[in-house]
């Protein structure tokens, strides 16, 4: 009569014990410690990988995060004090002589595109885009000519912003800075000369007046332009003369 193996002992509850008894049911008596280590190893490799994934996911959650906060940071800095505005101006050249020759031009209203920033009240800069259409009136003992033209300005100025003013909260500013004035003679009144750049000397002063909200204002303004008067290449109408030109105006700015 065959003897029947005794059963073995039931896993006690130390973790060590159970692993012993599972080696023992399927004969792995002589590894229990082989076992055991297989086993802690994958237990911590498993342990290791998930704080690792959660790791990761928190820190790309962080670096998106800063890097957005950052770059709403940075846009907000490089916005600071931004202004963009549009004025109408009239346009009143003076009459000047040279070479024999008188030229009176016409009187005209135009437009102004202006941006500006300022970093500190001493330190800022702004750029102008305006247009405007008015005639040269050039006349000699012998002869008189008379050129229409449409003048593009394209400039830029250092600029001067002082601290707003209490109570009122006007705040003055000035520029001084250079260009170009494109003379493009007219198809109608001009079409006999060819187009011709001056660089003018640009002053300008004027207020800021905010209506109901910082970002939103009234701004007045006077620029004064410096420059040798256009001949479109045409020895008749060569002055070698330089204008004066008063340009006041008014418009609206924008803020951010």
């Amino acid at each position: 009569m065959s003897t029947m193996p005794s059963r073995p002992p039931p896993p006690s509850s130390s973790d060590h014990h159970g692993l012993a008894g599972v080696c023992y049911l399927f004969g792995l008596k002589d590894d229990v410690s082989a076992f055991l280590f297989l086993i802690l190893r994958r237990s911590v490799g498993k342990l290791m990988f998930i704080p690792s994934r959660s790791l990761s996911f928190f820190l790309l959650l962080f670096v998106s995060t800063s890097s957005a906060w950052l770059g709403n940071r940075a846009n907000a800095q490089t916005l600071k004090n931004f202004e963009g505005a549009v004025n109408i101006f009239g346009s009143f050249p003076g009459t000047v002589n040279g070479n024999g020759i008188e030229d009176k031009p016409t009187y005209s209203v135009g437009a102004i595109a202006n941006v500006r920033q300022s970093f500190h009240p001493w330190l800022g800069y702004e750029f102008n885009y305006g247009y405007t259409r008015f005639a040269e009136r050039y006349k000699a003992p012998t002869y008189g000519i008379q050129v229409q033209n449409n003048q593009h300005e394209v400039s830029g100025a250092y600029l001067l912003q002082g601290p707003t003013i209490p109570i009122l909260g006007i705040q003055p500013f000035a520029a001084v800075g250079v260009g170009a004035l494109i003379f493009l003679p007219t198809t109608t009144g001009g079409q006999k000369y060819s187009q011709q750049t001056r660089v003018p000397l640009l002053y300008e002063f004027g207020a800021n007046f905010p209506i109901l909200t910082s970002h939103l204002g009234l701004r007045l303004q006077y620029r004064g332009l410096s420059y040798k008067v256009p001949d479109f290449d045409d020895p008749r109408l060569t002055t070698n003369a330089r204008r004066q030109v008063s340009e006041p105006s008014v418009g609206a700015y924008f803020r951010f």
